[in-house]
């Protein structure tokens, strides 16, 4: 059965384009391309041999939304970008190896420099991923050892003097919190440092050799000993990162490897002869219609990641047919571009491996979530929760927090904090509970984010009472459930449960339970002193 009139259907032109598949609050399902818009999205209801995944969809949908484009290039543009605008329930997001890191240069007058694994859309510079310089702090020291700029978290400004550390103090920072008239000095060092996340190894050790022979010119020795010991260092990394490729221009090489059950896809960018940049990319070969459709997506994401556009493009055999329009494509059988593409290819079969472990790892995490709707009696697998508390000083400075976490685990994007406006002078927890509740939920509305599963406030049997009866008077409870977790004795309170759960003190369950009660209380005492700092 499904919400969706089938009627509706012949409305859905021919042409190509894409489609939102939206329930009955108008949150966005699923989003697919297709050739033909309407035998695609036809297929959904007249065809009856899918699988569990698609009935499920199926039966939520009340709307569909189209929008045509000119070709299915296009769509498979406009896919992409509207799946991660939304990022729909039943669709699989293309997953990536973050095993990598990134550089990021901070977009502020004095830039500092920040290695992350993670790549935001914010208003700073980000280079990489690095495959071959080893970790992320490693590569981090080696920076800030290579380009003394500042490293720490104060804010600094053009013209007033902040507080200084030691740092300054051994020459490991160049001070722009005391000293306002090195502008150009920590430019300088700033473009060099991007010509070596670039690639451009010739013009930064150019630059250096200049100041190291104008050092010696005038004799300040001290100053050319510590240029020359910054061109060891950068030499060294060049050699690094070297590729035995003498092509002297920008490459990539594309290499898959798979088990019966995942597919992995690595792409490399060398640029004039070093390996510079990695990426890997990974999925359950469950969740792919078709294997053309995810190097679709992965070539749309190399599109926007790439330092510089490749004019040549290595790729092993497997991965001929569905990279067949890249221009400059080739399969090479011998000699020193072969060899490329098995390193690759190796270090593709070798990160598969890693993932590999990592999933089932976080597979055995995930079935602490199964127990807990086991032993719970929930209507659903809790794969969102959010926790909440309150926290105040003998009745002032209320404050509240929400934490979420995922498949067992802290999702610190979810995280909110809130000052509570509808009780004030003396405490009232249940209130104030009911408050913060309605707020965290409002705010899942307003940014199209999915209602969590569970709901675990701190408190007995009346605060449950007290959230669950205004949570169904106002209709927004749905398929959430709620529940509490009393800290006194770790007891469990459920609506549908007359009696307090208790679990052994050795519980999985319990653990959990007790690790978003605490973090909840941890995020929301720290809300509350900075609170007070401030007043």
């Amino acid at each position: 059965m499904t919400l969706f009139k089938r009627e509706s259907l012949k409305n859905i032109p021919i042409n190509p384009g894409i489609y939102h598949m939206k329930d009955v609050q108008g949150f966005v399902l699923y989003v697919g391309k297709a050739k033909n818009l309407k035998k695609r999205v036809s297929s959904y209801f007249l065809t009856k041999n899918h699988d569990l995944k698609t009935r499920m969809l199926v039966s939520q949908i009340a709307e569909i939304d189209v929008i045509v484009t000119k070709t299915e290039a296009e769509a498979l543009i406009l896919e992409n970008q509207v799946i991660k605008q939304y990022k729909p329930k039943y669709n699989i997001l293309l997953k990536d190896d973050k095993t990598y890191p990134y550089v990021k240069l901070t977009n502020e007058v004095f830039p500092k420099i920040i290695v992350t694994r993670k790549k935001l859309k914010d208003n700073d510079y980000y280079f990489g991923p690095y495959p071959a310089i080893g970790s992320a702090k490693g590569l981090q020291r080696l920076l800030y050892d290579l380009f003394p700029l500042r490293d720490c978290k104060q804010k600094i400004s053009r013209d007033k003097v902040e507080p200084k550390c030691i740092l300054v103090d051994i020459n490991k920072c160049l001070g722009p919190c005391i000293y306002k008239d090195i502008n150009g000095e920590y430019d300088r060092l700033v473009q060099e440092l991007k010509w070596l996340l670039s690639g451009k190894n010739k013009e930064l050790l150019k630059s250096l050799n200049i100041q190291m022979k104008n050092f010696s010119n005038k004799l300040e020795f001290e100053s050319a000993g510590r240029i020359r010991d910054r061109i060891q260092k950068i030499e060294q990394l060049g050699i690094r990162q070297s590729v035995d490729l003498n092509l002297n221009t920008n490459v990539q090489v594309w290499a898959m490897s798979e088990t019966d059950d995942y597919v992995y896809v690595m792409v490399q960018e060398i640029i004039k002869g070093k390996l510079l940049f990695q990426h890997g990319f990974y999925q359950n070969k469950k969740d792919i219609n078709a294997l053309s459709d995810f190097i679709d997506r992965i070539v749309i994401d190399i599109v926007v990641l790439q330092q510089e556009a490749p004019r040549l493009l290595f790729c092993s055999s497997s991965l001929k047919e569905t990279l067949s329009e890249k221009t400059g494509l080739s399969c090479p059988q011998r000699g020193k571009k072969r060899a490329v593409v098995e390193t690759a290819e190796k270090n593709a079969k070798l990160a598969l491996l890693r993932l590999i472990k990592t999933e089932n790892e976080s597979v055995r995490d995930d079935d602490v979530v199964a127990d807990m709707q086991a032993v719970l009696k929930l209507k659903k697998r809790p794969t969102t929760i959010i926790g909440f508390d309150i926290s105040h000083l003998q009745g002032t400075h209320i404050v509240a927090s929400a934490v979420m976490f995922k498949d067992g685990k802290p999702y610190k994007a979810g995280y909110r904090k809130f000052n509570i406006k509808s009780v004030e002078g003396k405490s009232n927890d249940p209130e104030s509970m009911r408050e913060v509740v309605f707020r965290r939920l409002r705010l899942c509305e307003k940014d199209g984010e999915p209602y969590p599963d569970l709901l675990l406030i701190d408190g007995g049997r009346a605060q449950l009472n007290y959230s669950l009866s205004a949570l169904s008077k106002k209709g927004v409870l749905g398929d959430m459930e709620i529940i509490s977790l009393a800290k006194r004795e770790e007891e469990i309170y459920t609506p549908h449960e007359k009696d307090t759960i208790r679990l052994p003190k050795h519980s999985r369950v319990l653990h959990l339970l007790q690790h978003v009660r605490d973090e909840s209380h941890r995020f929301a005492l720290k809300f509350q002193r900075s609170k007070r700092k401030i007043s």
